[in-house]
C-alpha cells in the first residue's frame, strides 16, 4: 500500500500532523510518500492508494490551490475512480469553488470539485466540539476555524452533527464528500480520536487493518462520547 503525504511541512497545523502518524503506526508496511510543496506530487504519474492533506494557514491554503491547480483534472480521476483521500480542517476547502478572504480583501478559485463557497474572517474565529453520527458509530472532534463554508451540501456532507455546527453556524451538515474524498472541518486529529474511522477509511482501500492502540484508543473515545453527550459540557 501506498499513502501519499501532502506538503506535511505546512499542512500539519492543530495537530493534524498526528493523522499521518497514526496511519503509519496502524499500516507500519505501508510506503509513506511524503511531498513537499515544491515536488511534483507522487499521484500525477501514479497511484497512490491514500492521499492525506491537513490543516493549513490561509496564505498556505493559497499556495497549495496554485500547487494543485494544473492537476485538477488528474484529481478529478482520482475522485471519481475512488480513491480515498483525506483533507482536514481547511484543507477540505481547496476542493470548493471560491474562496473569500475578507480581512485580505482577496478571492480566488478553488479546485472546484465541491459547489460551495467559502468565506474566511480573519476576525471570527470559531472554536467548538463536535459529536456526529456517521455510519453505524460517533465522530468526536474538535473545531477551530476562520472559515465558513456556504451552498447547499445536503446530497454530498459528511456526516451530520449531534452536537455542533455544520458547514456554517446555521447547517448541521458536515463537510463534504464524494465517493472516498471527505473533506472534513473535524480536527483533534480526527483519525486517532476515531479508531473507527480510522479503520473504515482504511477499509476503502480495500484492506482491513486494526488500528493502532486500539484497546487505548476506544478508551478514549468512548470517554469522549460520554462528556460530549452530557449537555453540561458546551460545544
Amino acid at each position: 500500500m501506498v499513502i501519499e503525504i501532502l506538503f506535511d511541512e505546512s499542512c500539519n497545523l492543530f495537530g493534524d500532523g498526528q493523522n499521518s502518524a497514526y496511519l503509519k503506526a496502524t499500516l507500519p508496511e505501508a510506503q509513506f510518500i511524503y511531498t513537499k510543496i515544491t515536488d511534483v506530487p507522487y499521484f500525477v504519474e501514479q497511484d497512490p492508494d491514500i492521499i492525506y492533506i491537513g490543516s493549513m494557514s490561509e496564505s498556505v491554503q493559497r499556495r497549495v490551490i496554485n500547487k494543485l491547480m494544473p492537476y485538477k483534472e488528474r484529481l478529478f480521476a482520482l475522485v471519481e475512480k475512488g480513491t480515498p483521500i483525506l483533507a482536514t480542517g481547511n484543507a477540505g476547502e481547496i476542493f470548493c469553488k471560491h474562496i473569500q478572504y475578507v480581512t485580505e480583501e482577496l478571492e480566488i478559485d478553488g479546485l472546484g470539485i465541491f459547489d460551495i463557497n467559502v468565506k474566511t474572517d480573519l476576525f471570527d474565529r470559531y472554536n467548538g466540539k463536535v459529536l456526529a453520527d456517521f455510519e453505524n458509530f460517533k465522530l468526536v472532534g474538535f473545531r477551530s476555524q476562520f472559515s465558513m463554508l456556504y451552498g447547499d451540501n445536503t446530497d454530498y456532507a459528511f456526516t451530520k452533527v449531534i452536537r455542533g455546527i455544520g458547514i456554517n453556524r446555521d447547517s448541521k451538515l458536515e463537510g463534504l464528500r464524494r465517493n472516498n474524498l471527505i473533506c472534513t472541518h473535524i480536527l483533534g486529529p480526527i483519525l486517532p480520536l476515531n479508531p473507527l474511522f480510522c479503520e473504515y477509511f482504511i477499509a476503502l482501500t480495500g484492506t482491513k487493518a486494526e488500528a493502532a492502540h486500539k484497546e487505548a484508543a476506544l478508551s478514549a473515545y468512548y470517554q469522549r462520547i460520554k462528556e460530549f453527550e452530557d449537555p453540561v459540557v458546551p460545544c
